[in-house]
């Protein structure tokens, strides 16, 4: 089974950490193929960067789909970044980091929090939760003030950080399970989960073992409505 994990952002910094939480949580046949968006911001922190990433990341993941044929392709950008579109494009299941954590969240507890980076992405994220579906089994967006690069290189400050958010979300908001709802947040799930002595998802790590999942059960997106093939061959769109 190949599974190609694609970075929406264009830091090759980030994508490691991506792909670390991705091989942790892979079973030994899949083989994880990287990319790493070419042209984009290297923060999405912003609709204005979700907006400019999108479309780059559309091209990037269409060009690396020819190349290399995955069985299963997992988004790993805890927003939209795309996603509706790479769902119409592609036959094989297109996994969303935030979607699949969310779902999952719900098997693990009563509601759950999403705690992601910077305080100005909290109404993005708030929106995001709306979109899915799941604003009723939502506790609380929280978030810590450290952007998505620097969640990576500066594991003491952000560990800290998140640490203490996710001791207020239990004392405050009783949330039953945490999102690390960033993908530059990969990692220190176990660290947290362990403080908090509540499940904390890792979603790069939830996604792959959904998009294995999927592939195992031979299931994909429905092409009926929402996702159905766009009209008119791709490369006119470009």
């Amino acid at each position: 089974m190949r599974v190609m994990v694609v970075n929406p952002n264009s830091s090759e910094t980030v994508t490691g950490a991506i792909m670390e939480s991705a091989r942790r949580a892979a079973s030994p046949g899949t083989e994880l193929v990287a990319i790493t968006t070419k042209g984009g911001t290297r923060n999405i922190d912003s609709a204005f960067a979700d907006y400019l990433s999108g479309a780059q990341m559309i091209r990037t993941c269409l060009d690396a789909v020819r190349s290399h044929p995955p069985d299963a392709v997992v988004l790993a950008g805890f927003g939209r970044v795309g996603i509706d579109a790479l769902k119409e494009a592609l036959e094989v299941p297109v996994v969303s980091i935030s979607e699949a954590s969310m779902a999952m969240a719900c098997l693990l507890g009563h509601r759950f929090t999403t705690l992601t980076m910077l305080q100005q992405f909290i109404p993005y994220q708030q929106d995001l939760v709306r979109l899915y579906g799941f604003e009723a089994k939502c506790a609380s967006v929280r978030a810590i003030n450290v952007n998505v690069e620097e969640c990576v290189t500066n594991r003491e400050k952000t560990l800290a950080e998140l640490s203490t958010e996710v001791r207020r979300i239990v004392a405050e908001d009783r949330a039953d399970v945490v999102i690390l709802a960033c993908a530059g947040l990969c990692g220190y799930d176990r660290e947290l989960s362990a403080l908090a002595g509540i499940p904390v998802l890792d979603p790069v790590a939830v996604a792959v073992k959904v998009a294995e999942s999927l592939v195992g059960l031979g299931l994909a997106q429905s092409k009926a409505c929402k996702f159905a093939v766009p009209p008119q061959p791709l490369d006119q769109y470009f």
